[in-house]
């Protein structure tokens, strides 16, 4: 249809002549009866048009040429008119008809039928050209649809990057100052909605202050070097502070200069808040492993001068002046024993015996005694509510741990004021703010009215040593101690506080169906040997064995010393008689805890004591051995040791009713 000759020789045998010549030579044609159906054939396609002049002449030829000048851009199809072949000039209505067919081909008759082919083969080829330069078009704008569509859907997937990341976009041109932004981009220096216009100078407005003239100079740089890199901190429009980090390209003419700066920004302050937390809690993991240790050594040192002065005040009992003396010492070893504890607690070292407490009970017991500690000017209110489920806590590191908070409470408030203990079930479901495992918890808060803490205070008063107490007023441990019990109970610490407004510390603490004991036997005089029972002693200090040895001997003990787990082992192997088995827990080669496990894997089941002044867990250690923590009074080892032979004796009565 593209390649075919339309032909409108209305007059004569013209247009039979042209068909039958142009079909000879193999040329496709239509013979058209007038304008309208040429008209309509010309729709359909035609690489040309062979009309007679006088054709144009016979019908009005309007919409002939007004269909020529609607034709699409890339058409212009070719028009080889057959002249009437008058010597008269051609009149100036036929001379217009011919101009408005635009690209024609006048042939003069008579003509030889080799010009007339030759002028059809011309426009053909013509035409041909135009249905190329057609179809190169639209396969460009094909491409050009298919580009803009994929950088769209790029642009697109760009947008929801930087804010999927939290970015925004910009855009400077150095040459109007005009920046083009996203919505993103001010929103991060606190504007919503967008502001109206934006420049750098609006930017340095928001850097504070100290940073300003640095930045300022690395945008200049920026223009030379060609790449921008800039972390600040800001001022947002919105009261925030925030730091961001921009990053741009500078962009250059074909002369070299800079022309455009294009980037992003992005909203750094989680990040950089991340980051001083991580640091901080490395700086408590090494502070803590340091303190584990010197507190573990301390407990050592202090180990045999405890149990010295025990044997001293017991072998002296009707000397007042010495007793006064051994009493004066003894507080103070339980002092320093209190700082170890700290310490370990701090250092979550501390050997831990978690059982079900009666949070009531337990405040109920020891609340006379905050009271007398804080004095008159103080009102202590206690605000339990009944049937509160128990806490799985170690009852005498929360006894310390409030008998801490108090005496920062007390410190905190010079003047008088008021301190209030609560306790409330609290259910934490996965997505908490505490970071605590979902479950039931116990939350204990004490709240009082004292001077409170700034910002920076109370981002370090978790910290150990850390005090605003003045010199020789406190250790800076207490709050350290109470995160260290908190965190090791599988629980957290939580502070609220402003300046003038006192401060809140909560403890939350892990709830338990256990029903909770009672509280511990407690004895002024140690119990002596109800029989001279063989008891194998372990430790590789021997300042600490020797000291354990003279307070068992001194109770009526056979005792055996060794320095290590594996003198532990072949004395045993080797037929020794054993009754009890008292060990140290961190020793060189083999812990206590291995050497448990090694016996009873070779079938010795030996009652067993483990004394320890450091172990945090002691996770090689089977649940139902015994555990004394160091410094220890020679009544608290006294009262364990008994207990292991009575329930030795109880065992071996119920195997012989068996039997």
């Amino acid at each position: 249809m593209e390649d075919r000759i339309l032909i409108l020789a209305p007059r004569g045998r013209d247009a039979a002549i042209a068909a039958e010549l142009l079909d000879r030579h193999g040329q496709h044609s239509l013979v058209c009866a007038d304008q309208q159906e040429l008209l309509e054939a010309v729709h359909a396609g035609a690489g040309a048009i062979l009309l007679t002049e006088e054709a144009l002449a016979a019908d009005d030829p309007a919409r002939l040429t007004a269909w020529v000048s609607e034709q699409p851009k890339w058409s212009d199809i070719p028009f080889v008119v057959l002249a009437n072949g008058a010597p008269a000039p051609r009149s100036a209505a036929a001379t217009k008809r011919l101009a408005d067919l635009g690209n024609v081909v006048l042939l003069q008759r008579p003509l030889h039928a080799e010009a007339m082919l030759g002028a059809i083969r011309s426009a053909l080829k013509a035409r041909r050209r135009q249905y190329e330069v057609r179809d190169a078009a639209e396969t460009l704008e094909r491409a050009v649809v298919d580009r803009t569509a994929e950088l769209e859907a790029a642009h697109a997937s760009l947008e929801l990057a930087l804010e999927a990341a939290g970015m925004g976009s910009w855009d400077i041109d150095l040459s109007s100052g005009q920046v083009l932004r996203t919505p993103r981009h001010d929103e991060i220096f606190g504007y919503s909605p967008p502001r109206s216009q934006w420049d750098v100078k609006t930017f340095l407005g928001h850097v504070e202050v100290g940073q300003r003239s640095d930045v300022a100079a690395a945008f200049e740089a920026a223009l030379v070097s060609g790449s921008l890199d800039v972390e600040c901190n800001i001022n947002a429009a919105d009261g925030a502070h925030r730091w961001i980090v921009i990053k741009g390209r500078v962009r250059y003419g074909s002369t070299g200069k800079a022309e455009r700066v294009t980037g992003v920004v992005s909203d750094v302050t989680e990040q950089k808040e991340a980051s001083a937390q991580l640091a901080q809690a490395q700086k408590m993991d090494a502070i803590g492993q340091l303190t584990g240790g010197v507190a573990h050594d301390f407990n050592n040192l202090l180990t045999p001068i405890v149990g010295s002065l025990d044997l001293v005040r017991r072998r002296h009992k009707d000397d007042e002046k010495t007793q006064r003396v051994i009493s004066g010492a003894l507080q103070a070893a339980e002092r320093a024993a209190t700082l170890t504890q700290r310490l370990l607690s701090f250092a979550r070292r501390q050997a831990l015996q978690p059982k079900a407490v009666d949070v009531g009970a337990l405040i109920d017991g020891i609340v006379d005694l905050i009271r007398r500690s804080l004095g008159p000017t103080i009102t202590v209110i206690v605000e339990v509510p009944r049937h509160l489920p128990s806490a799985r806590v170690d009852p005498n590191q929360l006894e310390l741990a409030l008998l801490n908070l108090a005496i920062n409470a007390r410190d905190a408030m010079p003047g008088g004021g008021r301190l209030t203990l609560t306790a409330a079930k609290m259910v934490v479901d996965e997505r908490n703010m505490l970071d605590l495992k979902p479950g039931n918890f116990i939350r204990l808060v004490a709240e009082d009215t004292g001077t409170g803490m700034d910002r920076a205070t109370l981002a370090r008063a978790a910290e150990p040593f850390f005090s605003t107490k003045g010199v020789g007023k406190g250790t800076g441990l207490g709050l350290s101690m109470v995160h260290g019990l908190a965190a090791q109970s599988e629980g957290t610490l939580h502070l609220r506080s402003e300046p003038g407004a006192g401060t809140s510390v909560e403890l939350w603490l892990p709830a338990t169906k256990e029903v909770a004991s009672g509280a511990a036997r407690q004895l002024s005089e140690p119990v002596p040997a109800r029989r001279a029972a063989k008891v194998l002693l372990v430790d590789d200090e021997e300042l600490v064995r020797s000291a354990t040895a003279d307070m068992l001997r001194d109770l009526g003990y056979l005792v055996t010393e060794v320095g290590s787990g594996t003198q532990a082992l072949s004395a045993i192997r080797s037929g020794i008689d054993v009754d009890v088995l008292v060990s140290d827990y961190l020793m060189p080669g083999m812990t206590g805890g291995e050497l448990i496990n090694e016996l009873r894997s070779n079938g010795v089941r030996i009652p067993t004591l483990l004394v320890t002044g450091y172990a945090a867990a002691g996770e090689d250690v089977p649940p139902d051995v015994m555990r004394l923590a160091k410094p220890f009074r020679q009544v608290d080892l006294a009262d364990l040791v008994d207990d292991l032979l009575k329930r030795r004796s109880h065992e071996k009565r119920r195997l012989r009713v068996v039997e």
